[in-house]
């Protein structure tokens, strides 16, 4: 098995937890990957870039349209009468990508406004009124995400794949001698993930 956007390599979580063999690849990577789409689903975005995809919304303003992380349009077209042919394709100049500088802070647009003197108005409560073909996600690193999410990957990841030593949810014991329960989620990864959770 091969990581699919892991946020992490295997050969570099190996180095990390210092194993040298390959008996646990399989096991490890499938651990990064499972580790990373948790991440994923706790900030409620992911820290990879997909190809050229389309992408559908429903407008409910009409010159200001909320969207999923996006790094660059290809296309944007609206459909005014509901018939889902989008007659309408936007030039540049119809829309702002927002916010302004988000591409210079290695950041992703989350929303669009139309421009001033632009000629199309987003069709407010007409379902599934504006297509939108470009490349979504965070960021555009093909196989490193922000350093936070990358830490916060090795620090769960190492903690789950210890778990096949404590197949009943038991780390070990705290300087106290009580008995310490692995987290669902480590409170240092929360604090480095939290920044990062979108929250519209």
């Amino acid at each position: 098995m091969v990581a699919t956007h892991g946020y992490v390599t295997l050969a570099a979580m190996k180095s990390r937890i210092g194993i040298t063999d390959t008996m646990d690849n399989t096991s490890l990577d499938a651990v990064i990957v499972s580790v990373s789409r948790w991440i994923d689903n706790y900030c409620g975005r992911k820290f990879y870039a997909n190809t050229t995809e389309n992408r559908y919304y429903t407008p409910n303003s009409y010159n200001i349209l909320y969207i999923d992380d996006l790094l660059s349009v290809s296309t944007l077209g609206t459909d005014t009468d509901g018939d889902r042919t989008y007659e309408d394709t936007w030039a540049t100049t119809d829309y702002d990508l927002m916010p302004y500088n988000a591409a210079l802070n290695s950041k992703p647009y989350t929303w669009i406004e139309t421009t001033p003197q632009g000629s199309y108005a987003f069709p407010a409560g007409v379902r599934k009124a504006v297509k939108i073909t470009g490349v979504f996600g965070y960021c555009t690193y093909a196989t490193a995400a922000p350093y936070e999410v990358r830490e916060a990957c090795y620090i769960q990841s190492h903690r789950i794949f210890k778990r096949k030593d404590s197949p009943f949810g038991i780390a070990g014991k705290s300087d106290l001698g009580q008995l310490e329960m692995v987290p669902k989620l480590d409170a240092d990864v929360k604090s480095m993930l939290d920044p990062f959770v979108k929250h519209f």
